[in-house]
Formats: C-alpha cells, structure tokens, sequence
C-alpha cells in the first residue's frame, strides 16, 4: 500500500452516510450498458470458468492463498482466512482474478468485510504480465472495522503509489486535535527507571511528542500549547533521558525527534511500514517518580489529524521488569480480543456497495452510490483484471486467532461500459 491521504472532503461524506444506507446499484445517467456479472448463485465450475485463483504462497503478506479457500454458499462468494499451516506461511486465505479483462467503465462490488483486525477485504483491478502500462487501481482495501482505502499504484518503471483513506462514520483516528493528544494522570505517582510505548498497529507509528512529568499539585501543561491561560511550570523528565526506537522510517524521523519541544510535521517520531509491534523506549539517568505522562501521534493536514495511534499500552521499567502504566493503553494490547473501534461503524455487519468509474483521465470512487474520492491519472489506460482478494496482513491492523475461519463475503460483481468503451 501507498501513500494513503485523507481529506476533510471526505471526512465530511463520513459523517453523513448512516451505515444502514441500503446498498445502490450501477452508475447514473444514460449510455450505460452492463457487459459483466457475477452474482455467485452457480456452482464451483461456474467460478472457476469465470475466475482464476492464486495457488500459493505471498511473500509481502502474512498468509498464502488458495482456491479452496473461496467457497460458494448461499449466494455468497466466501473468502475464507484459516490458521493454517501451508505454502511455508501460518495463514491461508484467498485472491480470484477475472480471466478476461476490462478497459474503462464502472466497476462494483457488494460485499461485507470479514470480522477481524489484520485482514484486507479487497476489490481492485490491476494489470498483469510484464507489458506496459502496468498499473493497479484499489477500489476497496477495507479493514475491518470501517476503514476503506482507495489506492493508484504505477507498476511501470519506478513505482510510486497514490491514495486516500476514508472512514465510514467519519471515525478518527484523524478528526481533530483532541483525539491526537493523549494524556494520563497517575494517582499515585509510579517510579520508574524508563517508559515505552508499545503499539500494535499495523501501518507506521507517528509520534509527534512524547512527555513525562513529575508528580505536580498545580497540574500539568496542556498537551498542545494554551496560549490563553497560564502554564504550568513542571519539567519534562524526557527532555533529559536517553530515546530509542524498534524501527525508524527513515533517518530525519529519527526516535529524537519525539522528545525535542517542537510540534509540527517534520519533528516526529515514524516507525518503518510493517507488522507491529512497534516500541518507542526512554531511559532516564535515574530512576524518576512520574505523576503524568503525554504524548501527541499522527500528523495535521489542514483542520484533520491524520494516522493516530490506535493501539498502544505504555509501560514503565521497574528495576529489570517492565510493567504496563495503568489506564495507558487502548485497543487489543489491553487484553481485549478487538480494537475498542469495533464497537462504532461496522462495515463487517453488513453488506455495501463499493464503486469506481474508470475513464482515461480520472478515477472516480464510489461507496454506496456515494462519492467518496476523485483522483486524475495518466496512466490507467490498458486492459486489466478485476481482483477479489482478502489477505492477512499487519499493516490491517493487529493480526490474532481472532481472524481464523472469518471470511469476506461476496454478492456480486458487475461491470457497466459507456457504448463508446466496449
């Protein structure tokens, strides 16, 4: 996955599309004619002389995939992850591919997404073989809960990759300021000899500002600076310790950066891509009493907070022992056996429509008949594949035994073409 970017466009749709919005069907206005359908009511045969099937391992995700893992039931295509050993991996799943191929249109998908963290619930089109233009457009990389990405990736030469990243519900992590900051009051105080944050989460990890206070009786500064009312005066015990970090996303983003005062883009903490967990760890000098600790993740684009931690646990050293904090978690580091999300819009407890008109020189993503993204490109101009993939992969999240026997159900797929593009 690429550069994913949300807009406060598209926060705005968010927060207007109710999830019980039943499902709409087909583009709009004239000169559409449907030149593809699926709608999974046949038998294994049917499927297969529609669909091919990956048979094997994947080396950029965490389970192999496999034809007997889609599974006709119901008038569903089932894409079903299994804990099970095969093709050198822990996890099975599956991937189809139409065997024709299209060229421009309006291309749609029904489906739910399966009930895990760590799986991509995915419908896309993309190229294959070694002739150019090689290209991917993902319609849908949705993550469980309510997360959908839309994603434009180049295959030809050197790749590159653009896209955005929307919620349904218009759900941070990404809202605004307060959801960014995190602060936690310790009664009583703890001693510690260092702190960490360990976070679960599948993407990259943006710390922008990490700060641990001693006990106060007149308070703690504000997270993000008050320039209203007075401070106060209580010294930031990171600013003096010794910093280290898992993984570094690259050298200016260095673990440093998190503790130096500064707010803003460019002076913050990114752990590499990749499956988690990722660890940002203090040393002190001395063992210290903390009566407070903060820390401010993602990044501000505009009025919206973008890629919040959303899976944490702080923990403090206790001579050779770390200990989590308590109360400084969230998520499935706590115990629990889902993200706290899961709990808000569920695009697993459904079905939706996901959508993408497809012309020469722009994408246009739908979600229920809704709007959600417009992207230009140059480069989407030859015929591809339509994919159905769902996939284990941390970057979807935390991946546990929760994902096994969950499944990505399928009710159709249609393809429309304007007159003049078949």
């Amino acid at each position: 996955m690429g550069l994913r970017v949300l807009t406060a466009a598209l926060a705005a749709w968010g927060c207007c599309l109710p999830a019980s919005e039943p499902s709409v069907s087909g583009p709009t206005g004239p000169g559409w004619k449907q030149v593809f359908a699926d709608e999974f009511e046949g038998m294994a045969a049917d499927l297969d002389r529609i669909w091919e099937s990956q048979n094997g391992p994947s080396g950029h995700i965490l389970c192999s995939r496999w034809r007997e893992n889609a599974v006709l039931e119901g008038g569903l295509l089932r894409l079903v992850a299994r804990k099970e050993p095969r093709g050198g991996q822990e996890w099975t799943a599956a991937s189809l591919w139409t065997r024709r191929t299209f060229r421009y249109g309006y291309f749609e998908c029904r489906y739910r997404y399966a009930p895990a963290t760590g799986t991509n619930n995915s419908f896309w089109i993309m190229t294959r073989g070694r002739a150019a233009p090689r290209f991917e457009i993902d319609i849908n990389e949705g993550h469980y809960p309510n997360e959908v990405n839309m994603n434009l990736h180049n295959h030809s030469g050197e790749h590159w990759s653009r896209g955005g990243r929307w919620y349904l519900g218009g759900q941070g992590p990404g809202s605004g300021q307060d959801e960014a900051g995190f602060q936690f009051a310790l009664d009583p105080p703890l001693r510690a000899a260092g702190l960490r944050l360990v976070s679960g989460d599948g993407d990259a990890v943006r710390l922008m500002e990490f700060r641990a206070f001693p006990p106060s009786n007149e308070g703690y500064p504000s997270v993000f600076p008050n320039l209203i009312e007075a401070q106060p005066e209580v010294p930031n015990l990171a600013r003096g310790a010794a910093v280290e970090a898992s993984s570094v996303l690259e050298a200016r983003y260095g673990p440093e950066r998190a503790i130096d005062g500064l707010l803003g883009t460019a002076s913050r903490w990114v752990s590499a891509r990749g499956g988690p967990p990722h660890v940002f760890t203090l040393t002190f000098d001395r063992p210290r009493k903390i009566g407070c600790i903060q820390f401010i993740s993602g990044w501000q684009n505009g009025e919206q907070w973008q890629d919040i931690v959303n899976d944490f646990r702080i923990e403090y050293r206790e001579g050779e022992d770390w200990r989590p904090v308590p109360g400084a978690d969230r998520g499935t580091l706590t115990g629990r056996s889902q993200p706290a999300a899961a709990d808000g819009p569920n695009l697993a407890n459904e079905f939706h429509t996901y959508a993408l008109e497809w012309t020469e020189d722009e994408l246009v993503y739908f979600f229920d008949g809704q709007e959600i993204r417009r992207q230009a490109h140059d480069i989407c101009r030859g015929e591809a594949h339509v994919f159905l993939s769902l996939a284990v992969m941390g970057w979807a999240g935390p991946v546990t035994d929760a994902i096994d026997g969950t499944s990505m159900d399928v009710d159709y797929v249609r393809v429309w073409q304007r007159a003049e593009a078949e």
